[in-house]
């Protein structure tokens, strides 16, 4: 990729980013910790996006839900519209190599029925230790991140979801990189 196509890139980046914090003052809200827990995920054989990978990897990390400060409710409705930050750290394993994974996802979430079930999706940056597993090339160390999720909350203070991740270099380290598409199975603790 060019130096002016990763320019455009990193702007639209920027410009997306700064477009999430402008919101008016009379729907903001206090930022605050929604909920933290394990997630277990796993590659499969065809991918959503991009080309097949080249070994099957796996995931075990623990994942950090903020409520940010912007919020809509949706008319006279129980559901409204959240701004949300997915942060993560964990393992993920493949071809016999391990290696660090760390995120942070702006998120919009759309919530309904008093917190019942929450749908969402976000974009936003991992950072790993390894980014070669066997002959599978990340292409660099910071990747984009895409996903969307459903969270269920059936009980007080516990959730379960079900969560869909693509992360890939898009193209910032040139052609040869490979992205990854994980199904990811989220519990824990609700706040």
């Amino acid at each position: 990729m060019s130096p002016l196509h990763r320019s455009r890139w990193l702007n639209l980046i920027f410009t997306l980013g700064l477009s999430l914090l402008l919101c008016t003052p009379s729907l903001a809200e206090n930022t605050t910790l929604l909920s933290i827990g394990p997630r277990f995920g796993f590659t499969g054989k065809a991918p959503l996006l991009g080309q097949e990978q080249k070994h099957t990897f796996y995931l075990a990390d623990v994942a950090a839900v903020f409520k940010l400060p912007w919020s809509l409710p949706l008319g006279e409705s129980r559901w409204n519209i959240q701004t949300r930050l997915i942060t993560s750290a964990g393992l993920l394993t493949g071809a016999g190599d391990s290696g660090l994974m760390m995120t942070v996802v702006p998120d919009l979430a759309l919530n309904g029925w008093d917190g019942l079930v929450t749908f969402d999706v976000g974009a936003g940056a991992a950072i790993f230790s390894r980014y070669k597993f066997g002959v599978q090339d990340f292409g660099g160390p910071v990747q984009i991140l895409a996903t969307t999720g459903i969270r269920i909350n059936p009980i007080p203070h516990a959730y379960a979801g079900f969560r869909l991740q693509h992360f890939s270099d898009a193209g910032i380290y040139g052609s040869s990189g490979l992205g990854v598409d994980m199904y990811i199975v989220e519990v824990g603790y609700r706040f």
